[in-house]
């Protein structure tokens, strides 16, 4: 057998490209989604589970997911009775698909509303360089350090005149 009788494939992607739009928006790059790589469930989340979960109050909740090792690497030392452990590995997996879900909707949101905000912006205006903003914030610097003394020379100069 040769090298010419393998078939030939194209590679499958882990992850779904990003789009332009999208690699300029902040996206989590957690392993679990559940717990946010802190080992404790997000109380946004929990609240899903216990409507009426309070995180100042009630014990937090140990994340579980099937591949998250989080809670033990960063828990692991204190006592179990301290954290509630009911939500067991496919509780916090449907977790974390939730918050991959709502990440997911927050992006393609951000995307739109660039797109809508690009449509509706004046013609001929352009967004700031990192330069333009330099710029600006130099002239404001130097504007909040006139002297009194200074901005009434300004004002003379620019309405003329007397002051009354």
């Amino acid at each position: 057998m040769s090298i010419d009788d393998l078939p030939q494939f194209e590679p499958l992607p882990l992850r779904e490209p990003k789009s332009e739009e999208e690699e300029q928006l902040f996206y989590p790059e957690w392993h679990c989604f559940c717990c946010g790589d802190s080992g404790i469930v997000q109380a946004h989340l929990v609240r899903l589970v216990m409507p009426n979960y309070d995180s100042d109050h009630d014990k937090w909740v140990a994340c579980q997911n099937w591949d998250c090792t989080k809670f033990s690497d960063r828990w692991g030392a204190v006592d179990l009775s301290n954290f509630d452990t009911r939500f067991k590995p496919d509780i916090c997996a449907k977790l974390d698909k939730i918050s991959r879900q709502d990440w997911r909707t927050t992006i393609s949101i951000q995307v739109e509303l660039r797109k809508l905000a690009s449509s509706k912006k004046m013609s001929g205006a352009k967004d700031r360089t990192i330069n333009d903003d330099r710029e600006v914030w130099q002239r404001k610097e130097e504007i909040e350090n006139l002297s009194p003394q200074q901005w009434a020379g300004m004002r003379k100069a620019y309405l003329g005149g007397n002051d009354g």
